[in-house]
């Protein structure tokens, strides 16, 4: 009647994360994919084809996480700075990369914990 019988949901991982970085409660999805496979290409100077990195961003946008349009591209780029396929392939392109995502982190559009695991990652990577 009142809800106290109602069994309390229990949050996981994911949604812990989730509030982490965008707070409780977060915001929609509002990313624009086709936007954040450009920027993606961007940050990866576009050396991962491009049918490649908007596989991963569809992926990734039909998770739970409420990616803006900066945070899924950076999460797109980040996955393949990460891929040892790719790391002597784009050692050129994460100086750039890292530039743009703390220009977009002054301006706003990207989360906080995102800009930190993308500059602390390919700082350990790519020294």
């Amino acid at each position: 009647m009142f809800g106290f019988l109602r069994p309390k949901q229990t949050e996981n991982a994911m949604d812990v994360l989730i509030k982490t970085i965008y707070g409780d409660p977060p915001p929609a999805k509002r990313a624009n994919v086709s936007e954040a496979i450009e920027l993606a290409g961007m940050l990866l100077m576009n050396q991962v084809p491009n049918e490649t990195t908007s596989r991963l961003a569809q992926e990734l946008y039909q998770g739970s996480m409420p990616y803006s349009t900066h945070d899924l591209a950076l999460s797109v780029a980040l996955h393949f700075f990460k891929d040892p396929e790719y790391v002597d392939q784009l050692r050129s392109a994460q100086l750039m990369a890292r530039l743009l995502m703390l220009e977009w982190f002054q301006e706003g559009k990207v989360a906080l914990l995102l800009m930190k695991s993308f500059e602390d990652t390919l700082y350990k990577m790519y020294k």
